[in-house]
């Protein structure tokens, strides 16, 4: 199998909550799609322009057996192809792909 993209939406779900003045803007960026991966990632660019807020921190083991650090953001609108979830964020660095994982896969029934 290999590596493939999608379009995505992205929406802060606190905006419905918040003043106009901190609402953080929708994004439409394509996403590499993989299933295994767990999670949701983006880039520090794309959780700033969102304005998502910090929720937590998380150890990622990643393919050459690094443990980095990230925090986890949240909560995520997240649209892809007319299928809808709910979802926290991991926090990448500036200039990252953003990387679509198993869990909001799922949640969304693919």
């Amino acid at each position: 199998m290999g590596v493939f993209r999608v379009p995505i939406l992205l929406k802060d779900w606190q905006n419905q909550f918040s003043p106009s003045e901190a609402r953080g803007e929708d994004v439409q960026c394509n996403a590499t799609v993989d299933s295994g991966a767990e999670r949701l990632a983006l880039p520090a660019e794309v959780i700033e322009q969102l304005i998502l807020l910090p929720l937590d921190t998380i150890a990622v083991t990643t393919g050459d057996n690094g443990e980095p650090i990230y925090r986890v953001c949240g909560m995520v609108d997240l649209e892809v192809q007319g299928r809808r979830c709910r979802v926290r964020a991991i926090e990448l660095p500036h200039g990252a792909e953003p990387l679509l994982g198993a869990i909001p896969l799922e949640e969304m029934d693919w």
